[in-house]
């Protein structure tokens, strides 16, 4: 299975594509977990730590200095990688816990080269669509917005993680992330109301996104302190309520 997690900025996707690689990992399954965020924080929220998470080799940028270092015309940072995702993933992967491991595709260095978002959504296509999902599942963190998840390009075999606070900012980006997974054909699409403090908060983006499955992750204090801590929930409590609502999230996208 191959899963994108798309939104606003600031909703929480990647604290969600976190706790869901984790989960899964602990379930016994294959995870990778892909950051597609040019201002990497994944491995972070995957408790890799500051330091670690800084260390981590995105393939954008490994492909960029390679060619340079062979005389090559390096094109832009982020040129498409010519080497197969398998191969990258078995080159630049980091273990964290629970037998997840991260994919970072590149972050933002020489700003001053060249035209950074392609080549960064390029890479991203490359390696959301080479890496095999059987016996697997492959989750991308993609960066805010709707853009990215239009480069992404999932299949209609693949799946769609929508997420939104409870505002009208992030449930219209939310819609917007809709019709582009509608026009692409994909059906396993989920909205995720993040943050939810009370029963009217999901009601008011149902009747907003019609159509479509809603399900919601509460305001949860166990969320801040691992952010503060930079470890996983899953570290501080693993049946907090938001980690109960991410567990039961990841059982439906199983079951699509």
């Amino acid at each position: 299975m191959k899963l994108a997690i798309t939104g606003k900025g600031g909703v929480g996707k990647t604290t969600l594509t976190a706790a869901l690689a984790r989960t899964y990992g602990r379930l016994g399954n294959s995870v990778v977990a892909v950051d597609a965020d040019p201002n990497p924080n994944l491995g972070i929220a995957l408790g890799l730590g500051i330091e670690r998470t800084d260390a981590v080799a995105g393939v954008a940028n490994v492909v960029h200095e390679e060619k340079a270092a062979h005389g090559h015309d390096a094109g832009p940072p982020g040129a498409p990688p010519a080497k197969e995702a398998e191969d990258l993933l078995d080159e630049l992967g980091v273990a964290v816990s629970d037998g997840v491991r991260l994919l970072q595709t590149g972050r933002i260095e020489r700003p001053g080269d060249g035209c950074l978002c392609c080549g960064s959504h390029r890479t991203t296509r490359e390696i959301f669509d080479g890496l095999a999902a059987e016996d697997r599942i492959v989750l991308a963190d993609l960066e805010a917005g709707v853009t990215d998840l239009c480069w992404t390009d999932p299949k209609p075999a693949d799946g769609v993680v929508v997420v939104a606070t409870p505002d009208r900012s992030a449930v219209e980006v939310a819609r917007r992330a809709l019709q582009v997974t509608s026009d692409l054909g994909v059906t396993n699409v989920v909205v995720v109301v993040n943050r939810v403090e009370g029963s009217d908060d999901a009601e008011w983006v149902r009747g907003l996104l019609p159509g479509v499955e809603v399900m919601e992750i509460p305001e949860d204090p166990t969320i801040a302190e691992a952010e503060r801590r930079c470890v996983s929930p899953l570290e501080i409590a693993d049946d907090c309520p938001a980690m109960l609502a991410v567990r039961s999230l990841g059982a439906q996208l199983l079951r699509a």
